[in-house]
This record gives C-alpha cells, structure tokens and sequence, in this order.
C-alpha cells in the first residue's frame, strides 16, 4: 500500500473585478506577486504532477494551500493542473484537505469556489462540512480534517473545532484491529520539527491532544503541510510526522510504504526532476 503526499503549491492568479481590493487578498497578492512568487517555480507543477502518477500510488494525498488567496480563478487553475491526477479513474484515490490559504476569506465567490474545488478533487465523497472523515484502505486508517478558517488579517493559524475534536477523540479511544496504523489527514502540523508548537500566528489551536496522541503512539502518522520547508519528526513511541513543505519550492514529495507482511510503514522522500532549475541545498532526514 503507498502514499503518496504533497502540499503547499500555492497557485496564484490575479483575481477579476474589484472586491479582493476591500479584503485580506489584497495582502495576499501583494505578499505574492512582489516576494512569495520569486521562490515557487511553477515549471515544476506538471513534472511533479507526473512523477506522482509514475510513483504508482495507491492513495494520493493533497494537504492544502493549493492556492494563494483562495480565488475563484486559482481554484479552476489548481484543477486544470491537477486534471492528471483525475483522470484514468484515479480520482478515486485522491485526497485533498484545505489549508488556510484556501480558506482566505468569507466572500461568497470564493468560498463556492472552495466548495466546488475540494467536493471535485476528492471525487464528490463528501463535502466540507462532512469532515472529519474516516477511509479505511485495507490496514490504513485515514482520518481526513477540515483545520482551516478565516482568520484576521495578521493570522495564519487554524483550529480543530469541538466537533472534530470529539470525533477524533472517539477513533482515538477506539479498539485497534490487528495490524491497524492510523493515519491524520490535516494542513497544520502538530508541531514543528524540533516538537515545539508553532508560533501564535501560525499554530494549530486545539492540537495539544493529537499531538499527545502522536507521541504515544496512539497515533501513528501525521500528514501535513503549512511549513514550506519539508521535515521528518520521529517520536520515541514510532510515531512521526511528515510535513511535506512546498512542492513548487523544494520539490519534494512524500511517499509512504505500507507492508502488510511485517506490519511496518516506511517513509522515503522523492525529487521532482528540476530541468533547467537549480535544486536548493535541503539536508533532510534519511529515509526510514
């Protein structure tokens, strides 16, 4: 069984009409067009996309920020670049989480477009509001979350909600079946790569729990993005997190390997082919 994950693309595209002038897009944008843009070599999104149909997946995973501030024009972009990714039925193995990038702000547009965006990618199983979902695929349980909300102008943070948190406290609680690795689908990671919460504008609110869990090992992996720079984090109980960072900046993507035989999930990253791109220099941990 694989897994394979990516993250953080961050499309971006100039909105049409007026009104991301009178909300946080116009930060955005700016933010975008005049630095952010300068690091993400969108040249890289259809060889990235390629190599993941080439990888074989049984799973693909998507953990948001698809798009920079969530309008309806980066939204039909995202799904004309991931339209790879759907085709020859495997949509069907497609995941797709927001991140707070997609979940910018409340203008009715671009919240349809959201909608219309993630019920597409992840194959019309559910919608927004449906989330926390579980998928069972043979001894791999996903648990799929919705940790994204508009915040203020200064904040990137997210929240688990008190719905979603008694949800996974339930499947948490849960008896095991034999051989069973539980798998937490989310944009945000619990912690950052040393195991500290992320800073007040960047955090998770509500994460205190998943990431106990996580570190007893009632929790086996932590699928995420948000950080752009990719990471491992390994806990003494086996556990680890795998942030996948920005595809468009480090070109990496995350592959987990499940082997029903030995019970055992092995975690390697693999390079996108940069062509005429300079790789940057990333140490990153060796593979599991």
């Amino acid at each position: 069984m694989r897994i394979v994950h990516f993250s953080d693309i961050h499309i971006g595209r100039w909105p049409s009409g007026t009104s991301f002038l009178f909300d946080k897009r116009v930060l955005g944008l700016t933010n975008y067009f005049l630095r952010r843009r300068l690091g993400f070599q969108s040249a890289l999104l259809a060889p990235a996309v390629s190599t993941i149909r080439a990888l074989n997946p049984d799973w693909m995973v998507c953990t948001g920020d698809i798009t920079t501030v969530g309008s309806p024009e980066e939204f039909q972009a995202v799904r004309d670049a991931l339209a790879p990714l759907m085709a020859d039925g495997l949509g069907q193995r497609l995941i797709l989480v927001p991140g707070n990038h997609d979940v910018y702000v409340r203008n009715r547009a671009c919240r349809a477009a959201l909608e219309d965006c993630f019920a597409g990618c992840n194959a019309s199983r559910w919608t927004l509001a449906e989330l926390p979902q579980r998928v069972q695929a043979s001894h791999l349980s996903l648990w799929v979350v919705d940790e994204c909300c508009c915040t203020n102008w200064l904040l990137s943070s997210g929240r688990v909600s008190a719905v979603t948190a008694g949800q996974l406290e339930d499947w948490l609680e849960a008896p095991r079946v034999a051989g069973e690795k539980r798998i937490l689908i989310g944009h945000f990671p619990l912690r950052d790569p040393a195991g500290v919460p992320l800073g007040w504008r960047r955090r998770l609110v509500g994460a205190d729990r998943l990431a106990a869990a996580l570190r007893d090992g009632r929790l086996d992996v932590s699928l995420c993005g948000h950080e752009h720079r990719p990471f491992v984090r390994r806990e003494p109980s086996g556990s680890m997190e795998v942030c996948a960072g920005a595809l468009l900046v480090w070109g990496k993507i995350n592959v987990l390997d499940y082997c029903e035989a030995s019970g055992r999930l092995t975690q390697t990253w693999v390079d996108v082919p940069w062509g005429a791109f300079p790789a940057p220099a990333l140490p990153l941990p060796a593979p599991s």
